[in-house]
């Protein structure tokens, strides 16, 4: 039952998240226990009166409850198969029935989360997967219940600009420079139930692979990061399956990089989408030019900033739950590309993995906002990368995305030889 004692204020980007699903998963981990999941999720419920992790999300109300008792059936064991990351995560996110802020699926080797995005974003759910795969010592388990103040994006605006006031004119000029501009006079595509037909897949670019990438990269691209090579390789290997790619890519960014050290572990939603022109020939070096103007500029924390600003002057949306889809939507033939890299994921460095022969992986689904939209999640565990595309099949056909992902992890070097 929901607690009546506190109450969280959500921010509108949190409302904007609230009737949205972040699937995630993690694996072959060595002995994940269901009654000990349980366990941990009960402890870190009963952290503080407000644990962060027990919120309630609702696209249609400002002040969100806390529940309670949320290790009940909300924590579930499954025995299907986990070789094909991908499939499972389209396998969970389209089971019937409604879904709880917070659902967990134990597998045998394997743990998997399916939760509300108004809970947080991926930080959180990094957390939880860590959490509730092992806690022996209890470490984690407070940290899951730290939420970001009210007044998050006020004292982050206040610390960026206060120390580096001329990057607001900065942030004007970047924003002007990558506006998308629409074109409707280009072919489009008619799409019926296009949320039935989202799915996910999964590629794995193995250790070697990666070493022989950053050696290359270290000598033929100075200066280029690991994230810009990843938006640069995903460009390419989808362009070279003939895939109509938008000049456009959105980037995500974690603004709690203008937080204090001490606020950068809490959760709630603060990575923004920044769209950046990068067209074909953009190269890696060039894309992490970009990315740290629009660092500097501080452009993520200022579109926090503004969404607050029109939050204030407008009234609640209808809940999404509520409204009746539009069965056919009709969008542009070129696929919109997102992208997350989360670089290396050390906090599932103590886990025990399973040694089979299969790598360690962290996967997971961001939900793509229409049809004509594909995200990819990056993470880097034990040295491999995992790459999670998530889009609808009508758009690209799931035998493309699949090539597209072995061309990029298989020989990447070759891929950004070719591109650029």
């Amino acid at each position: 039952m929901p607690s009546a004692e506190r109450r969280y204020r959500s921010t509108a980007l949190d409302r904007v998240f609230a009737d949205t699903r972040i699937v995630t998963a993690v694996g072959p981990v060595r002995g994940l226990d269901i009654e000990r999941t349980r366990h941990t999720l009960t402890a870190a419920e009963h952290v503080d009166a407000s644990p962060h992790i027990a919120l309630e999300p609702r696209s249609d109300a400002r002040l969100w409850r806390y529940r309670t008792d949320i290790a009940g059936d909300n924590v579930t064991s499954d025995t299907g198969p986990t070789d094909d990351l991908g499939q499972m995560l389209t396998d969970i996110r389209s089971r019937n029935g409604a879904r709880g802020p917070l659902e967990v699926v134990v597998f045998d080797e394997h743990l998997a989360l399916d939760y509300s995005h108004g809970i947080g974003d991926g930080q959180i759910g990094v957390m939880m997967l860590a959490a509730f795969c092992d806690d022996a010592d209890g470490s984690l388990v407070p940290g899951l219940a730290a939420g970001l103040p009210p007044s998050t994006t006020w004292k982050a605006l206040w610390r960026h600009y206060s120390r580096n006031p001329k990057t607001l004119a900065d942030f004007w000029t970047l924003r002007s420079r990558h506006r998308p501009v629409s074109d409707a006079s280009g072919p489009r595509r008619r799409i019926e139930n296009w949320e039935a037909d989202k799915v996910s897949r999964v590629g794995y670019m193995s250790r070697a692979r990666v070493d022989e990438l950053k050696h290359w990269t270290a000598e033929n691209l100075p200066g280029a990061t690991a994230a810009s090579v990843s938006i640069a390789l995903w460009s390419a290997a989808l362009r070279a399956e003939a895939v109509d790619v938008d000049d456009h890519v959105m980037v995500l960014f974690n603004s709690r990089r203008y937080l204090d050290p001490a606020q950068q572990s809490a959760h709630g939603n603060f990575a923004v989408g920044i769209p950046l022109h990068l067209p074909a020939d953009t190269t890696p070096v060039a894309i992490t030019t970009t990315m740290r103007e629009v660092i500097e500029s501080g452009w993520p924390i200022a579109v926090l900033g503004m969404s607050q600003l029109r939050d204030v002057a407008s009234r609640i949306r209808p809940s999404a739950q509520s409204q009746e889809k539009n069965s056919v939507v009709e969008v542009p033939e070129t696929l919109r590309l997102a992208v997350s890299d989360l670089g290396r994921v050390r906090v599932f460095d103590h886990l025990d993995w399973v040694d089979d022969g299969r790598p360690p992986q962290m996967a997971a689904s961001l939900e793509p906002d229409g049809p004509d939209g594909c995200t990819m999640l990056i993470a880097e565990i034990a040295g491999g990368r995992t790459y999670t595309a998530s889009f609808c099949s009508k758009m690209v056909e799931v035998a493309v995305m699949d090539a597209a992902l072995r061309r990029m992890c298989e020989d990447p070097v070759a891929l950004l030889r070719d591109a650029h």
